[in-house]
Formats: C-alpha cells, structure tokens, sequence
C-alpha cells in the first residue's frame, strides 16, 4: 500500500529551519517588548509539548506568558512582502495539546505566534485561549490545521503591537 503524501513530506528540513531562526527572534523582537517592561527567551527545557519562547518581566524576570512560535516559510510569507493567504493557521497537533490545557502552559496564558521566516521582521500572533475557540478546521494537502482568518479582530499584527497584545492578555 501507498502512503498518501501530506503536506510535511513537502517540507524537507523544516525543523532545521526553525531551528536556525528560534534564537535570533528574541533580538529582533525584544527592542519591540521593552518598552511594556517584557523580554522573551528562548525556553530551554519543558519538554516536547513546551512552547518556544518564556515572556519575563524585565524589572522581576517573572515569567507572565508563552509564545509557541511558527516561522513561515519564505513561499508563504516572502521578505518585505504581505502575509500570502487567507488565513493563518496553526498544526492540528498544537489545536489538540493547547485545547488539553485550555491554552495556558504552567497556569500562564499560551500565545500563538507565526513569524515571517525570511527576517523574523513581522508577525501574526492570538491567544491561544480564543484560537482554540475560534478556529476552523483547514484541509490542506493532507493534513489538518486550524486557522483563523489573517483579518480576524483577535488576531494580532506588527512586532510593534506584541507587547500591547501580551499585556491585554495576561
């Protein structure tokens, strides 16, 4: 029997690629949060289901949210160019594991967050507790995400109004 391909046998190396990009964002994205008293840090331990990124205050270091990150591909999202599609959407994986927690992780609320690959210069974000609310379920090449719409009112936009976003949130 055929294994019907999905859309991740497409996507050769895309751990690699994340990978490569999740320790830079925090320069990029930290000048952005400091005037709200916020960082964020890569998370370095928590396991396979702890999301990518800790929000401290910088004042106490206190940990105060989460940012489980994406980072679009250079097809889905070009460098200086707008967001390509529709929606922005998240794995069914994440849509399961953030639902089993009601979208907190250690009692702090979980942001989701998908970052222009390319220079980590732009990005979508929405809590995790309205996404697993609103989503829809997408069919895509095989495999299964849950989206919201890229003009959605809870949907955040700009690495300038992150740290708002978070403070409203927590």
């Amino acid at each position: 029997m055929v294994k019907k391909k999905t859309i991740n046998d497409f996507q050769v190396g895309r751990y690699g690629y994340e990978q490569e990009r999740k320790p830079k964002f925090p320069a990029v994205v930290n000048p952005y949060l400091a005037r709200f008293d916020l960082e964020i840090e890569v998370l370095k331990k928590g396991g396979r289901d702890a999301p990518d990124y800790v929000v401290k205050r910088k004042s106490d270091r206190r940990p105060v949210a989460y940012l489980e990150a994406e980072f679009a591909q250079e097809g889905r999202w070009p460098t200086g160019q707008p967001f390509r599609y529709d929606t922005v959407r998240w794995p069914e994986r994440k849509y399961r594991h953030y639902k089993a927690s009601n979208g907190l992780y250690n009692g702090l609320p979980v942001i989701l967050i998908t970052i222009r690959g390319g220079d980590l210069g732009d990005a979508y974000y929405i809590d995790a507790r309205i996404w697993i609310n609103k989503a829809k379920r997408e069919k895509v090449w095989g495999s299964v995400f849950w989206s919201v719409s890229k003009d959605d009112e809870d949907l955040g936009h700009g690495l300038e109004g992150l740290g708002k976003y978070i403070i409203d949130k927590i």
